[in-house]
């Protein structure tokens, strides 16, 4: 079998490089991202203890198709994955709520567990405590997740899923370490910048 080593794009200009091959773009990723924090921020005490979680991933998965479909990116739902697609490149992505993104020393866990049909369209991995390496998958489909922490922390992974968890990864870019104020100046823009005609106001709870 053939094992490959995880990927990592850190600096900004090699993100945006592969995004742009990706044919995505930082700026709208997070702006999906500020969208699910501000819909995170508004459970309250009388909610479902599981309701930031679940606020925040329903409209981060509207907001990705929101940011996204169009010319280039569909809707896409096989396999009980909520995503976008392009058909172009067998690209999928989808969003997810994780513990911690952007940390080079941690791989990223989701907060509700991922189904058989994300494990199947992820590949395989080689041993849980081995994240930083994979097998190369042999699908016709690449899947990535827009993982997002409750700090605004944010990367676009392609992951191994196994047992409903992120076991490894093929790829990682890291879009936002969650201190650079990126919000804020998303929700600042002005006329000729993306998602004009959206103006979410994020406000997390002390």
């Amino acid at each position: 079998m053939d094992f490959i080593e995880t990927k990592v794009f850190r600096e900004p200009w090699d993100v945006n490089r592969r995004l742009t091959e990706l044919k995505l773009d930082r700026k709208r990723l997070l702006s999906v991202v500020a969208v699910a924090l501000n819909s995170g921020a508004n459970a309250t005490l009388f909610h479902p203890a599981n309701a930031a979680g679940t606020f925040a991933y329903q409209d981060g998965s509207w907001s990705l198709r929101d940011q996204f479909v169009g010319e280039v990116w569909g809707v896409d739902r096989a396999a009980g994955i909520e995503a976008i697609k392009c058909e172009a490149l067998k690209v999928k992505v989808a969003f997810s709520n994780v513990d911690v993104a952007c940390d080079a020393s941690r791989l990223p866990k989701p907060r509700s567990r991922k189904g058989a049909g994300a494990e199947r369209a992820s590949g395989t991995g080689l041993f849980g405590d081995l994240p930083q390496y994979a097998a190369r998958p042999s699908g016709d489909w690449a899947l990535y997740y827009l993982m997002a922490d409750d700090t605004g922390a944010a990367e676009l992974t392609r992951p191994v899923v196994r047992g409903g968890a992120f076991v490894a990864a093929i790829e990682r870019l890291f879009l936002s370490n969650g201190d650079e104020g990126g919000e804020e100046e998303l929700l600042q823009q002005g006329p000729d910048d993306i998602a004009d005609d959206f103006d979410p106001q994020v406000a997390r709870k002390k």
